[in-house]
């Protein structure tokens, strides 16, 4: 049996309390004599993760630079800002590895001038044309700094956070209903790692996320007027359309509210997009931003790179378990986990009546189709999985059987790592350049990249340079009076497969077929006689541009490469 309730109504014992967006599944209940958790326990919840945000945006201001640093701006994109925005003071991460920075500084900078009519942000922005779509959040960022350029970037960094208030209410009238299944997903929806992503880069999709939901309450045309709104965020949440169509009988009246609600929902950002094709004209326009693929193949790619990774790579396996909230790599695991649950469970459970369903089901869809442009930070696909985390949680609640807490903990299995992530921004420092080569100790071999390579780039985990097109050498120096019988290992990465030959001193010693992903190279039996060596490596395709902006040219990726000396 089920049967439609409204927001908050509480039923009996027999069937899940429920809100209206959704269908109350007549399933067996587990522990289903508890009393439903006091109300206020929701609103504490609330406040406690409120309390753990602000804490971060306090601990991270600063009288010179505010909460820019939330807007993640890099050198490369500040030396070529406009006027206004150089002038303006903010952090600028000093880290080589993120001079690129982030897509939040290029909304917060389009603030600064929220009719585009700055020539010069043709230069300043990547993209113009597909940034240029995104205007609502500088909008209300120039509004809420009253025009003065440090205010409205910190009214632009403070975005996300006001959002989150939002969210948290109308996640708050959606769960409150669902009893102590809806408190834990609740508890876990608020901190989940696509909130945290775009929370601590300023980025558009947690707004457009709580618009979206703020459509699907309200429902009918006031609802596509939101929708409107959040179109204005980001083009895509088009998407939740979905959720506000109606599919049942009468077919003509249907039809004609589906009409009349898109035509609300598409034509003010349908006229904006016009005027920033009018703006930006003669510049190429994109609307995916390179960002999808065939179904998967970003995350089968991602899942190779990080077998690679688990196995060469930084993870301390004997603190596993703290390694599960700490390390980047192990989290990349979690997220697939988390996000292949996720799917599964909605495809299982399908409520073709429910709007949140509904949503979130077509943003698996799309999900599936990101590419490993997005995956390669795993981290950032999961603001995209947002309404598949919401769907799978409200869903999950109102079904809590036996084997509601095996699916909850698989499903929310990536949760602890964003909020310990997010909390590190407060402390984080820069890391030193780490030493390149790791040699063993007492061996009288040192190496060095000589000419061919790129500037070193390190993050706190890794050290790495890419090969130009020209040949690149590494330089070795024997300082013992006998030869040293060694292998060097690295790990490497190139965009498309090639073959690599590795000579010394004119005669091949070692060829290999490098595949377009990450690989573990191995190159034994090397011989380096007393004073000085040159390895020379070679490869047979011209280059391209590097995933990380380093190069226009790199042919392929040397990273923390090692000697291991053979002993006798």
């Amino acid at each position: 049996m089920k049967r439609e309730l409204r927001i908050g109504e509480r039923v009996g014992p027999s069937c899940q309390p429920r809100c209206w967006l959704l269908v109350c599944p007549d399933v067996p209940r587990f522990l289903p004599n508890l009393p439903p958790p006091p109300r206020w326990a929701f609103t504490l919840v609330a406040l406690g993760v409120l309390a753990f945000l602000l804490s971060v945006y306090v601990r991270v201001w600063t009288p010179e630079h505010g909460i820019t640093k939330f807007l993640r701006v890099g050198q490369e994109f500040e030396d070529r800002g406009t006027a206004v925005f150089r002038a303006t003071p903010k952090f600028i991460d000093p880290f080589p590895a993120h001079r690129w920075g982030f897509d939040g500084q290029l909304y917060a900078e389009m603030a600064l001038d929220p009719l585009l009519r700055n020539p010069h942000l043709h230069v300043a922005l990547d993209d113009p044309p597909y940034r240029g779509q995104r205007i609502l959040l500088s909008w209300i960022a120039w509004a809420l700094g009253l025009g003065k350029p440090f205010w409205v970037l910190n009214a632009f960094a403070a975005l996300n956070l006001i959002f989150w208030i939002g969210f948290a209410w109308l996640a708050h009238r959606l769960f409150a209903p669902l009893g102590w299944a809806g408190l834990a997903g609740y508890a876990v929806l608020l901190p989940t790692c696509g909130v945290i992503e775009s929370m601590q880069a300023s980025l558009t999709d947690l707004p457009s996320f709580t618009l979206i939901l703020g459509a699907l309450t309200v429902g009918g045309t006031a609802g596509a007027g939101v929708l409107a709104l959040a179109a204005l965020v980001r083009t895509t949440s088009l998407i939740g359309f979905v959720g506000l169509a109606e599919f049942s009988p009468p077919w003509g009246e249907a039809l004609r509210k589906n009409v009349i609600r898109g035509l609300i929902a598409t034509v003010p950002v349908a006229l904006w997009v016009a005027y920033v094709l009018w703006v930006f004209r003669g510049r190429q326009v994109g609307f995916d931003g390179g960002n999808l693929a065939m179904p998967f193949r970003g995350m089968m790619e991602k899942l190779g790179e990080l077998s690679v990774t688990l196995v060469h790579g930084p993870v301390r396996w004997h603190r596993l378990f703290f390694e599960l909230y700490k390390s980047y790599e192990l989290h990349a695991l979690l997220t697939i986990i988390a996000v292949l649950t996720q799917t599964i469970y909605l495809a299982l459970h399908r409520e073709w009546r429910n709007p949140l369903w509904r949503w979130g089901a077509v943003v698996a869809v799309y999900f599936s189709c990101i590419s490993f442009l997005s995956w390669e930070s795993h981290f950032t696909i999961t603001r995209h999985a947002l309404p598949m985390t919401l769907a799978f949680n409200l869903l999950l609640a109102l079904r809590p059987t036996r084997a509601w807490l095996i699916w909850f903990l698989l499903g929310n299995c990536f949760v602890p790592f964003g909020v310990h992530y997010f909390d590190q921004m407060t402390i984080y420092r820069s890391p030193p350049a780490p030493v390149e080569f790791g040699v063993p100790a007492a061996t009288p071999v040192t190496l060095a990249y000589g000419p061919g390579w790129s500037a070193q780039q390190w993050d706190g985990t890794a050290t790495w340079r890419w090969a130009r097109n020209a040949p690149a050498e590494i330089v070795v120096r024997n300082a013992a009076a006998q030869p040293v019988r060694a292998e060097l290992r690295f790990l490497t990465r190139s965009s498309v497969p090639r073959e690599m030959h590795v000579a010394i001193a004119g005669a091949i010693v070692w060829r290999e077929t490098l595949p377009a992903a990450r690989h573990i190279a191995t190159i034994p039996g090397l011989i380096f006689p007393p004073g000085q060596t040159r390895l020379v490596f070679t490869t047979d395709k011209p280059g391209g541009k590097t995933d990380d902006g380093t190069l226009e040219d790199a042919t392929f990726r040397m990273e923390n490469p090692r000697l291991v000396v053979e002993t006798r």
